[in-house]
């Protein structure tokens, strides 16, 4: 089975004072295409620093990670965003959308940059994808007069615009009442079941009833690495 992230004796520690803080400490796993994968674990458990390592935000202290076809430490700033825009979708709790584009303009903007899909077919595809999400007739407005559960939706269109492999959220419910919820996270199954491997960190128990795998991490190590049990 194709691995779509290899993770390879990988620390990351950051400086303090005379001291350092090791976020994540010799970790070492593989996620299959198709995979629907949770990170878990208590705050300062290293489930962030872990997620922006497989996403090229940041770099390991050592080891290597290698992500959707490209060694991630070989590459340069530039040419990890290159890789990011056209391979990595990213979902945050905060939904990060720009408050001065439309809701259409935001899941646009990635393809802007990537240029996988044709300037005539943009707007287009942003139509579609906001309908996939349960959002089509918000396309014209401002992300401000949508509710949180309809602007994490539009977050997940953005991450989808340029059709990546891989999709990285990060507590993309903490900031969502549970109904709301929900409903995102069944949304993650749905596009998961469309093959699309994802990786989702959450402190919530309930992200087990819909991920094939729970990794869960303490002080930045893997305590378990188990398929989850469907309720």
């Amino acid at each position: 089975m194709e691995h779509v992230i290899q993770v390879r004796d990988v620390v990351k520690a950051y400086p303090l004072g005379t001291d350092e803080v090791i976020a994540v400490d010799h970790l070492t796993f593989d996620i299959a295409q198709g995979e629907f994968v949770a990170i878990v674990g208590r705050s300062g458990s290293g489930k962030t620093t872990l997620l922006n390592l497989l996403a090229g935000i940041d770099r390991p202290t050592s080891g290597t990670v290698r992500a959707a076809g490209a060694d991630l430490g070989s590459l340069s700033e530039s040419g990890l965003a290159a890789w990011r825009g056209r391979n990595v979708g990213l979902v945050f709790q905060f939904f990060q959308l720009l408050p001065t584009l439309t809701v259409a303009e935001n899941v646009m903007l990635p393809m802007d940059f990537a240029k996988k899909i044709r300037p005539d077919l943009r707007r287009e595809r942003a139509q579609q994808l906001l309908e996939r999400v349960g959002i089509g007739e918000q396309a014209d407005k401002l992300p401000a007069t949508l509710s949180g559960g309809q602007q994490q939706r539009a977050a997940i269109a953005r991450a989808l615009s340029n059709d990546p492999p891989l999709l990285l959220a990060d507590e993309p419910t903490g900031n969502l009442d549970s109904h709301t919820a929900d409903a995102v996270l069944r949304l993650f199954s749905d596009l998961n079941t469309e093959g699309r491997t994802i990786v989702v960190v959450s402190h919530e128990r309930d992200i087990r009833s819909v991920v094939s795998r729970e990794i869960t991490l303490v002080d930045g190590r893997v305590v378990t690495d188990e398929e989850a049990v469907t309720t």
